[in-house]
């Protein structure tokens, strides 16, 4: 995909009862058992004009649900022409794609499968007023997040076949506050130490998450000693983690770049942004965590990532 040169391409809304869907649009949504998840259900009755597709079931490789018309959908995850057909009907026209109350297996299929079709994109996140502490907290696991990780696996459509030179090889984690995530990815690439590149999301979505981020990540970042090659993005912009991203890229030519999306689901819709756009071999390195109920408290301001602008709609 051919990219535009634009700046950062985002909307905030706060509070975000602000929001509306523009009229003619489709707006995709899930749900989750957190408060930020319900958001669409304050406002729907008052954008008129919307067609709303509620994906009820998000199963690893198939989504369920219905649209406002009353039609029923049931498409696979890893069938392109499945999601493309989704789309159809909104080809050249707006959409809205809200990951807030989607995983990372549902909502990337799903975007990229509305780039390639044309649709005029646009990415709604809710960000959470707070997160979840663990009760019994450890190192590497503050907040209580996440049950378990099913495991190292390709995001659907997003399977990579790469020749490359091991030693070359950039891994690049964007960070969260789950340093067990962290040790269990790098124990599955087992990257150079040399190589790895971290990425902090600064300043956070509040001023104290950096700090949880680095405890939470302590021991994996002491023992690879990847501290001291930290770079930072915003927490809650795709663009300027995308950004960095082309930026590191640069610098470091050669080899593939194996990019860890565990950290905040923005930094995670830039990574994949930028899968779509490089020339360069990536790679998305992702553990499919479980995550765990009313992991979230409250709500803070909405964002609207007008995604389509970066390559030219």
């Amino acid at each position: 995909m051919a990219l535009r040169d634009q700046p950062l391409l985002s909307e905030v809304f706060d509070p975000l009862s602000d929001f509306r869907p523009i009229a003619g649009s489709a707006y995709v949504f899930g749900s989750l058992p957190e408060d930020r998840s319900e958001h669409v259900q304050a406002w729907r009755s008052l954008a008129s004009g919307v067609e709303y597709w509620t994906i009820q079931t998000q199963e690893e490789n198939r989504i369920i649900g219905e649209k406002s018309t009353g039609e029923q959908f049931s498409v696979s995850l890893r069938s392109t022409r499945e999601l493309k057909n989704l789309w159809h009907a909104y080809v050249g026209r707006d959409a809205y794609l809200d990951i807030t109350g989607l995983e990372h297996q549902v909502w990337a299929p799903l975007l990229k499968a509305a780039l390639e079709s044309k649709v005029r994109l646009a990415v709604v996140y809710v960000e959470p007023a707070g997160y979840a502490f663990s009760r019994t907290p450890t190192e590497g696991q503050i907040f209580d997040l996440s049950v378990e990780i099913r495991g190292i696996a390709p995001l659907p459509g997003f399977a990579t076949l790469t020749e490359s030179v091991q030693t070359e090889d950039l891994f690049i984690p964007l960070l969260g506050f789950e340093g067990t995530r962290l040790s269990h990815v790098i124990e599955h690439v087992q990257p150079a130490a040399d190589r790895i590149i971290p990425v902090v999301g600064v300043p956070g979505f509040r001023p104290e998450y950096p700090f949880h981020a680095y405890i939470g990540n302590k021991n994996p970042m002491l023992e690879t000693e990847a501290w001291q090659s930290i770079r930072f993005a915003l927490a809650n912009c795709p663009f300027s983690l995308f950004y960095e991203l082309e930026s590191i890229s640069k610098e470091r030519p050669r080899g593939v770049l194996r990019i860890a999306p565990i950290g905040t689901k923005p930094h995670g819709l830039g990574a994949i942004l930028f899968k779509l756009a490089s020339q360069r071999g990536v790679e998305l390195i992702y553990d499919h965590p479980v995550r765990r109920a009313k992991r979230t408290s409250g709500v803070d301001r909405l964002f609207v990532y007008h995604v389509s602008g970066l390559f030219g709609a």
